[in-house]
Order: structure tokens, then sequence, then C-alpha cells
């Protein structure tokens, strides 16, 4: 009886899967995977805040620096936050895809990457410090791209547990 049920929940799953896929809106290809802080965060120093961000399979956004300057650019913004100063943020290399229709290649991210953003943390900075941040992108399969869409993600920066 119980291999019955293990079979069931077994062939269930694809929907499931299905099911929360289908629950997305047209255009919403990426998520945050995860916000790793880098460094030791202390007041006065510098930490790096590394955001993973997944892309669903068969989608590409256009790059920081996209092949045309009407194609909207992926953008990761901070909000100000006191305590903290955003110095410098490091997008990867976009890849060159070449797409049917289109004359010139397109400057793309077509898989998970990473965004590196540097912190300076002010001398009297008090810690846990949650940093409100955006990332601004557009969602393309081929050359049909979707409106742009905005994520919202905090940095947490001194809430990370320490190994003992």
């Amino acid at each position: 009886m119980k291999s019955i049920f293990a079979l069931i929940a077994l062939l269930g799953l694809p929907f499931a899967v299905a099911a929360a896929e289908a629950q997305k809106k047209p255009g919403e290809a990426a998520s945050i995977e995860k916000v790793e802080i880098q460094g030791d965060a202390k007041p006065g120093g510098h930490v790096v805040a590394a955001v993973h961000v997944k892309l669903q399979r068969n989608w590409h956004v256009q790059s920081h620096k996209p092949s045309e300057p009407n194609y909207i650019p992926t953008v990761l913004t901070l909000s100000p936050t006191p305590g903290v100063k955003p110095t410098t943020i490091k997008y990867p290399e976009g890849t060159s895809e070449k797409v049917q229709g289109l004359a010139k290649p397109l400057s793309v991210y077509d898989q998970d990457f990473q965004i590196s953003v540097l912190l300076t943390l002010d001398g009297k900075a008090k810690l846990p410090l949650t940093i409100p941040a955006t990332l601004s992108y557009q969602a393309c399969q081929g050359a049909s791209c979707y409106p742009p869409k905005n994520l919202k993600l905090d940095i947490v920066i001194g809430g990370e547990k320490k190994p003992k």
C-alpha cells in the first residue's frame, strides 16, 4: 500500500513544479538565489555582497552593458542606508548571442550570474544593517521581450551566523 502512495506522490511531483512555474507572470524569469556577504562585517570595514541571480531555462536578460543603447540593461540599485556606502558594483561580462531577426548579436546573461557590491561600513555603523535593493531587468526569449521587471531584495550585513 505504501508503494502506491509513493508512486502517486512521485507522479504528482512534475505537476507541482509546473504549477509553481505557471504562477509566475510573463517575463518573471529572474529570481534571487542568495545574497552572500564576504569579509568581516565590522564598523569601519569593507565587505562584498555577492548577489546570486538565477535565470529560468531558455530565457535571457540584457547585460549591464547592452549591445544597443535602446535595450534595457540589467541594473542593481541599492537604497541609501545610514552606516553603509556602496563604492563599486561589478557586473559580469555579457555573452554574445545571435538572435534570428536581429542584425547585431545581443550582449546578454543567458544563465545564472552574480553581481558583486563593495560596501564600506561607517566607523559608527550599528550592525546588523539591512540595505533594501532592486534588481531591474528585461527578460526575453529569442527576439521576444517582456516589459521590464523590478525584483526587490534585502542585503543584510552583520546578521550572518558565525561558525563555531
